[in-house]
């Protein structure tokens, strides 16, 4: 089933909190809606599931207006991010409730097949107390998946898992999802979370559809400022910068030269990924002037604190052996790795 999401506005009083939203997911499609709290990501889906009526504007089942239809009639199924299980019944009861409120047929088999897919074929006697977070979590999913819904629907389902848990459960999501081909739409605020599962990601920041593309577009080609800043860990460093004729740069207090022919010759704001960037010794040409602040050693990688000027500092993901705080560098980059953004719209510019 596909779906789209035509002109959807949801306001509470004066307040929108999603605003003229146009969107469409395509059928067995895993969209991810990523935002912060206040998105409007969470109020997006519920819209979908039908559980909020939208102040204007249409949600639509191949091309099917369903407004008025109630969720219980939309063959959609939905995970929340608490599971939502109901404590009196076993996890096959709980697993088994859809289908039986439906009157379904093989229901046992059903309910067998789909708790071994999740692992949980010697849990089902067990009640909720019983079962660990990640147990819990599966049985919601399994209760979500049981009767084979067109519409899988997930409010954050991995957040209250512990991260080593968290990162298996992606991937069995994953697969499954692949495997049952079920269009799903995802909301979630965990940036990793959106990049490791999505076919396409779709941004919202306050009610506002900022981008929707593949993840390496989302990382690789940021529509704005905001979307560049929100996505990565460290996420890309920026700064205003003055053209000062020819190939001279100027941010703050300090200035540098380009190393290539300048794109732009009007002033704008430059950034560039962490990864992007080489420490090098102070002396060095056609680089960035600053002096090693912090540096962070976070296991598995380092990230440099490099301070260009009073008020911005940038990040560098590595180190260079000798190199100490306090100790003054240079970042190197190819210009094909640099980003430029107009400082009035802070939309990306397209060469």
């Amino acid at each position: 089933m596909n779906i789209q999401l035509q002109n959807l506005t949801k306001k509470y009083g004066n307040t929108i909190v999603v605003d003229n939203l146009n969107l469409a997911v395509d059928s067995g499609e895993f969209l991810v809606v990523l935002g912060s709290s206040g998105s409007g990501k969470s109020t997006t889906l519920n819209m979908i599931a039908g559980l909020e009526i939208p102040t204007s504007g249409n949600v639509c089942f191949n091309e099917q207006v369903v407004n008025q239809v109630p969720p219980g009639k939309r063959d959609v199924a939905m995970v929340f991010q608490n599971y939502a299980l109901y404590p009196h019944m076993t996890a096959y009861g709980n697993i088994a409730f859809p289908l039986k409120i439906r009157n379904d047929t093989d229901i046992n088999l059903k309910v067998v097949k789909t708790a071994e897919m999740f692992g949980l074929g010697g849990l089902l006697q067990k009640h909720p107390k019983e079962l660990s977070g990640g147990e819990r979590q599966r049985v919601a999913l399994a209760r979500a998946l049981v009767r084979n819904p067109q519409v899988f629907l997930m409010d954050e389902p991995l957040s209250n898992l512990d991260a080593r848990l968290r990162l298996s459960a992606r991937g069995e999501l994953k697969t499954l999802q692949r495997k049952r081909n079920i269009t799903t739409v995802y909301v979630t605020h965990d940036q990793v979370e959106a990049l490791a599962l999505a076919d396409r990601i779709a941004i919202m920041d306050k009610g506002v559809l900022q981008q929707v593309s593949a993840p390496n577009d989302i990382y690789g080609k940021p529509h704005n400022t905001f979307i560049a800043g929100f996505i990565g860990t460290p996420p890309m460093n920026m700064a205003n910068v003055t053209h000062c004729g020819d190939n001279r740069l100027a941010f703050g207090d300090a200035t540098f030269t380009f190393p290539a022919p300048l794109p732009v010759k009007t002033n704008s704001i430059l950034g560039i990924r962490p990864e992007k960037l080489t420490i090098a010794p102070a002396h060095t040409p056609a680089a960035l002037p600053g002096v090693i602040e912090y540096i962070e050693y976070l296991g598995n990688e380092i990230i440099s604190h490099v301070k260009l000027s009073p008020g911005i500092t940038w990040y560098v993901r590595g180190a260079v052996e000798g190199v100490n705080v306090g100790d003054r560098v240079v970042l190197k980059f190819s210009p094909n790795d640099v980003h430029w953004f107009d400082p009035t719209t802070t939309t990306r510019i397209v060469f």
